[in-house]
């Protein structure tokens, strides 16, 4: 995808810290750590959707001194400034072109059946996964 680094959630990045992280898996863990391995005046982007769940964050002297943003990605409303210029037509056809290019598919590390679902989340939450497609079969 372009990236040249990742970093597990919980995982050491041994003292590494990026100008930009960005969280896209709903997970609070997953938002400290990108907050924690994004080095002074840095960015976090959050990409992912907590829904109405409330979500705990060490924001404590050492993140308030280091001038780090936390940016929202949210593109379903745009800045005034730019809603003449990007459509929400735009928008989404610009989106469908870069899903195209990307092939987001061709991460899924494996397609299971759904009654592996428990086994996939497990492997996704521990990292041994990236990417998991489930199996419907028809009921009969």
């Amino acid at each position: 995808m372009g990236a040249t680094q990742v970093l597990i959630p919980g995982k050491n990045s041994q003292g590494e810290e990026y100008d930009v992280s960005i969280e896209i898996s709903g997970n609070a863990r997953a938002l400290q750590s990108a907050i924690d391995n994004t080095m002074n005046g840095g960015r976090v982007i959050v990409g992912s959707w907590y829904g109405n769940k409330d979500v705990s964050l060490k924001l404590g002297i050492d993140f308030h001194r280091s001038h780090k943003t936390i940016q929202t990605s949210q593109v379903s409303e745009i800045p005034a400034s730019l809603s003449q210029l990007w459509t929400k037509e735009r928008r989404f056809s610009y989106t469908w072109d870069l899903v195209k290019q990307l092939r987001p598919s061709r991460l899924l590390t494996s397609v299971l059946d759904l009654e592996q679902a428990q086994q996939a989340y497990e492997a996704l939450d521990s990292g041994t996964e990236i990417a998991v497609a489930f199996k419907y079969r028809d009921q009969v």
